[in-house]
C-alpha cells in the first residue's frame, strides 16, 4: 500500500465497501505520491452508493462538515487526516465564469466517466486501497513518466477557462513539456469571463508553489493568456527561476518579490496589483514592497546608480521597505551584508528615544515635541547619533546646529 494512506484510514474505506460502495483515493493526493511528493490532505471518491448512504457512514468516523454538498463533496478527519470525500459525478457548463459550472452526481457513473471531467491525464489517476490497484483510464502514469501534461477530453477541459492558466502552475510546479494539442486548446480558451480572485489564485500557485515559474509563466506568455488578462505581462520571462529559488519561505514576502519580477516597472504593477486586487496577504503589506522595489530600482529611487549602498542611504531604505527583498531583487549580497551590519534587514532601525522620553527630559507636549522627534530621526539615519546617551546629548546642544553642521 502507498505511503499516500496512512493505515489508521483504511477502516473508512472497509465501511464503504460494506455498504455496497468502492471508495478510491484520486487527483492530486495519487499525482503527487507517484511523484514523490508529501500530500496534505486525501481526496476520496467513493461509488457505488447514493449521497445520504455515504454521509451515514462518514458519521461513523466523525464530524462531517457538510460545506461542499452543492459539489457533493463531503469534509471530515478521521484521526487527524484530513478528507475530502465526494461520490462521481459529471461537470456541465450552465452560465459563464469558472462558477457557471453544474454538477451532477451519479454515483453509478463509473471509473471511466467520473475521470474524464478532470483536467488534465495526471490528475485522473484513482487508486484502490483495498484492491491495492490503480485505475487509470486515460494513461496518466505514462504521462508522469514523460514528463507531459495532456488533455483528459478536449470538450471537457474546455468547459472550465480557468484550466488553461492552471496548466501554466502545473507546468511550473513539475517542470513539464505541455501537449501540443493542450497548447492550442489553452490559446483558444477565452478568460474575460474569469474573476480577478480565481485569475490571482492560479498566479500566486505559481509564485508559490513552483520550482520552475519561468515555465509556466512562458507558457501563459506564448499561448497569449497573459495578453488576455494582463497584457502588462505580455512578455517572456528569465528572473523568475532564480527570484523563486532566492526567495523566503513566508508567502507574503515571497509573493511581493514574485510580482516585482514579473511587473519589471512602477506604472505596470500598479495596473496589474490593482486588476487583481492584491493588497495583502496573511497580513503582509504585499503591494507596499512591490512598490518599494520597483521605485528603487527605477531613476527616480536612485538605488541602481552603481549599487551605491552607502550606510546614510541603507538606512533611509530600511524606512520604505525590506532590504532583504531589494537585496534579493537586485541580487546584490553588498546591499544583504551591510544591511545586516546596519541592523536593517528586515525592519527600519528602533529609534533612539520615544515622545515619553522626551518628556522625562523635560521638554513640553506641543507641536515642537513632534518635530524635534523628526529632527532627531534625521540625524539617526545620517548617522550622526548612533546611542539613547548621543541622542540626548545632541538634545540638549542644539539639534539645529547639529543639523545645519551636518
Amino acid at each position: 500500500m502507498p505511503s499516500m494512506l496512512p493505515a489508521r484510514v483504511l477502516p473508512l474505506f472497509d465501511a464503504c465497501r460494506s455498504a455496497g460502495g468502492r471508495a478510491l483515493l484520486v487527483g492530486g493526493t495519487v499525482r503527487d505520491a507517484l511523484l514523490g511528493r508529501p500530500g496534505k490532505d486525501l481526496d476520496v471518491e467513493v461509488h457505488g452508493i447514493g449521497f445520504d448512504e455515504l454521509l451515514a457512514v462518514l458519521q461513523r468516523f466523525g464530524r462531517v462538515d457538510e460545506v461542499g454538498r452543492s459539489f457533493h463533496v463531503l469534509k471530515l478527519k478521521v484521526k487527524g487526516v484530513d478528507l475530502d470525500v465526494s461520490v462521481p459525478r459529471r461537470d456541465r457548463k450552465a452560465g459563464a465564469g469558472h462558477r457557471g459550472i453544474a454538477a451532477e452526481a451519479d454515483p453509478f457513473l463509473g471509473v471511466l466517466e467520473a475521470a474524464r471531467r478532470r483536467d488534465l491525464t495526471i490528475n485522473a489517476i484513482a487508486y484502490d486501497p483495498l484492491m491495492e490497484v490503480y485505475e487509470d483510464p486515460f494513461g496518466g502514469r505514462s504521462d508522469l513518466d514523460a514528463r507531459l501534461l495532456r488533455a483528459v477530453d478536449a470538450d471537457t477541459f474546455g468547459e472550465d477557462p480557468l484550466r488553461a492558466l492552471r496548466v501554466a502552475q502545473f507546468a511550473g510546479r513539475f517542470g513539464f513539456d505541455v501537449d501540443p494539442a493542450l497548447f492550442h486548446l489553452a490559446a483558444s480558451m477565452p478568460l474575460a469571463e474569469l474573476p480577478a480572485e480565481r485569475i490571482r489564485g492560479e498566479i500566486e500557485k505559481l509564485f508559490l508553489k513552483a520550482p520552475w515559474p519561468n515555465v509556466g509563466w512562458n507558457f501563459a506568455y506564448k499561448a497569449g493568456l497573459w495578453a488576455q488578462v494582463l497584457p502588462e505581462w505580455h512578455h517572456s520571462a528569465s528572473e523568475l527561476d532564480r527570484l523563486g529559488a532566492d526567495a523566503p519561505a513566508e508567502p507574503g514576502r515571497r509573493l511581493a518579490l514574485m510580482y516585482s519580477g514579473a511587473c519589471r516597472q512602477r506604472h505596470a504593477a500598479e495596473a496589474v496589483l490593482d486588476r487583481l486586487r492584491v493588497f495583502r496577504h496573511l497580513g503582509y503589506d504585499v503591494r507596499k514592497q512591490v512598490f518599494f522595489l520597483l521605485d528603487a530600482v527605477e531613476p527616480s529611487g536612485g538605488v541602481a546608480d552603481a549599487f551605491a549602498f552607502s550606510e546614510t542611504r541603507c538606512r533611509r531604505l530600511a524606512e520604505q521597505g525590506e532590504l532583504e527583498l531589494l537585496s534579493l531583487y537586485l541580487d546584490a549580497p553588498e546591499l544583504r551584508l551591510r544591511a545586516i551590519q546596519l541592523g536593517v534587514l528586515t525592519r527600519p532601525l528602533p529609534p533612539l528615544l520615544i515622545g515619553r522620553d522626551l518628556l522625562k527630559l523635560g521638554f513640553k507636549e506641543g507641536p515642537e515635541l513632534g518635530r524635534m522627534l523628526a529632527r532627531l530621526r534625521e540625524a539617526q539615519l545620517d548617522g550622526l547619533v548612533m546611542t539613547a546617551d548621543e541622542a540626548r546629548r545632541w538634545l540638549f546642544e542644539g539639534a539645529s546646529n547639529a543639523t545645519t553642521s551636518s
